[in-house]
């Protein structure tokens, strides 16, 4: 908030009267005396507050700041009140005028009331207003200027009957002479009658300027809030590491109920760990050098969930008065889960590719080398000495039976199915497929079902089958077989969904995922098992035929923990009935 240049003025003569020079007050703060008493530059709130912090450490505590406001109402810059009293015929005018006109016109945006409990009393309140800076000093200062307007009239000064000062309030009563004689008064009218009409009328069209410039302010602020808060953006204003302000999208997106969740927080806590450097550097970077350079960030929601965005440098804006910077901020989660699967469908595609060449150039080698090899078995009967022969024969069985299985899923993972996405009774399909594994189940966890009603969605039978069964195969992997069987839980369930479709839940209580391979899973040959014992695809299969039918495919783990996966899938039509 930018204050006349008189407020300086006012206040340097005055603690110059009290032997404290001006270059004390602002060369410590690496101020310019000249210009803050210039008309064409003044002094902002922010620059007063330190410059009377620092007076308050050069005098003799409140009473000193007390004398320099005493000061204050004679020393020659302040001419405007003088002029006003000149005109003025009693102590209780001349403090409406400094309320109504003078104030205003130095600080316009303290908030100030003066009342009259008694003719020989005056009640005075001032609060400095959220977001201006605090200022004890200014308020002490004032209590020694509102003792010394009586004085103006050539009266006695007013005494305090009682004052109560906070960092953002004054309030004080002030006991006051009542005003001369009624002869003394006559004469004052004399020769007020002179310039009562010029002085008021000055005085009045300076207000009226004041308040009509305070207001065309606030209309300006005003409607760019409003312009920012339709912003689809996260748009936030800070002033060093606190929020002053946010948008409807910034409490939207952090999944807040209002702005007041946000205001006054720290702007870094709202940033991932990981993400804080870049949120510091953007927060405090070089602005208005052309188009900004986005950087991506995360956020963290208040459910804990990550939210990917990407930052543009802040900018220099001027809110409620006060400097401060905007940061903007655009949701990319969308876009980088997009250009995720989006990958994942570009290495499969290439998976395609070379299973295609590999069954094509595998298979038929792969056939005679399995028949010969099952010939000489049967051509070996036990013998002595030719079971060692026997032994290697199973083993090289046994590997191309592994070879056929790799071909077999690629297969699998690039075969197109013909079969037509429609509705789907679901809950026969994922009984029948528990039902198919259940020796498997059996032998390693404890099963528990909760298979409720859902509506008819869209798929596949064979494909919702090999899913499931892909997914229960995964969790049983995932649970230790060293451990007790009734150790080992599995759950498997099936539920209505809030878009009207139905969505299949599979839980373990395994070993979970850990973090640095969550965004793999899906990847093709990626594994975290021992070589040889798994070929990654499994995952990767699972998420294409998911894909396939419409549906989304979702997971939650904690390591050591166990994990759930979620496959959501669309209802057959837009009710959610066949």
């Amino acid at each position: 908030m930018r204050l006349s240049y008189r407020m300086a003025a006012n206040l340097f003569e005055a603690a110059e009267a009290n032997g404290v020079p001006r270059a004390a007050l602002v060369e410590p703060l690496g101020l310019d005396a000249a210009r803050l008493v210039d008309p064409r530059e003044g002094i902002d709130w922010d620059t007063l507050v330190a410059i009377l912090d620092r007076l308050a450490g050069l005098v003799d505590g409140v009473e000193g700041l007390r004398r320099v406001g005493v000061s204050m109402a004679t020393v020659p810059s302040f001419t405007l009140l003088q002029r006003v009293g000149r005109a003025l015929l009693s102590v209780q005018s001349l403090y409406l005028a400094g309320d109504r006109w003078v104030g205003a016109a130095n600080i316009p945006h303290l908030v100030t009331r003066t009342t009259f409990p008694a003719p020989d009393r005056t009640a005075f309140r001032c609060i400095v207003p959220e977001p201006y800076a605090p200022s004890a000093p200014y308020l002490h200062i004032f209590e020694g200027l509102l003792c010394a307007v009586p004085s103006i009239l050539g009266l006695p000064p007013a005494t305090i009957d009682r004052s109560r000062v906070t960092p953002r309030a004054l309030d004080i009563l002030l006991a006051h002479p009542r005003s001369r004689s009624v002869l003394e008064r006559a004469a004052r009218i004399v020769r007020a009658a002179v310039n009562a009409e010029d002085v008021l009328g000055l005085l009045e069209a300076q207000r009226m300027e004041i308040v009509e410039g305070l207001e065309a302010t606030k209309r300006s602020t005003a409607e760019i809030v409003a312009l920012f808060d339709r912003l689809p953006d996260l748009v936030v204003v800070h002033r060093g590491d606190r929020i002053a302000w946010a948008n409807r999208a910034a409490v939207r997106m952090l999944g807040h109920e209002d702005e007041d969740a946000l205001v006054g927080r720290s702007l870094g806590a709202l940033f991932d760990e990981s993400s804080r450097d870049v949120a510091a550097e953007r927060g405090a970077g070089v602005v208005d050098e052309g188009a900004p350079d986005l950087v991506e960030a995360a956020l963290v929601a208040k459910d804990g969930s990550r939210i990917h965005v990407e930052l543009s440098p802040a900018q220099t804006v001027s809110f409620g008065g006060r400097e401060a910077r905007l940061l903007v901020a655009r949701d990319v989660t969308e876009q980088r889960r997009l250009r995720h699967q989006l990958a994942i469908a570009d290495r499969l595609a290439g998976v395609g590719m070379l299973a295609a060449g590999i069954a094509h150039e595998v298979n038929n080698p792969l056939a005679y080398v399995l028949n010969n090899i099952e010939i000489a078995q049967r051509e070996l009967r036990p013998h002595p000495g030719v079971e060692a022969s026997r032994a290697a024969l199973g083993v090289a069985l046994e590997g191309v039976g592994r070879i056929r299985k790799i071909i077999r899923e690629l297969l699998t993972l690039t075969r197109v199915d013909e079969d037509t996405v429609g509705p789907l009774d679901l809950l026969p399909v994922v009984e029948s497929t528990l039902a198919l594994a259940a020796p498997y189940v059996d032998e390693r966890a404890i099963l528990t079902r909760d298979l409720a009603a859902v509506p008819m969605v869209r798929g596949t039978a064979a494909r919702v089958g090999q899913v499931v069964l892909n997914l229960v195969s995964n969790a049983l992997e995932a649970m230790p077989a060293t451990r007790d069987v009734g150790e080992n839980r599995l759950r498997v369930s099936v539920s209505p969904s809030a878009a009207g479709g139905a969505v299949i839940e599979v839980t373990d209580t395994g070993v979970g995922i850990p973090r640095e391979h969550a965004a793999r899973i899906y990847e093709p040959f990626f594994s975290t098992k021992p070589s040889g014992t798994s070929t990654g695809l499994g995952l990767a299969i699972t998420q294409r035929l998911v894909a396939e039918m419409g549906g989304t495919l979702t997971f939650e783990s904690a390591p050591g923990a166990g994990t759930t996966f979620r496959l959501h899938l669309e209802p057959s039509s837009p009710s959610g009935l066949a």
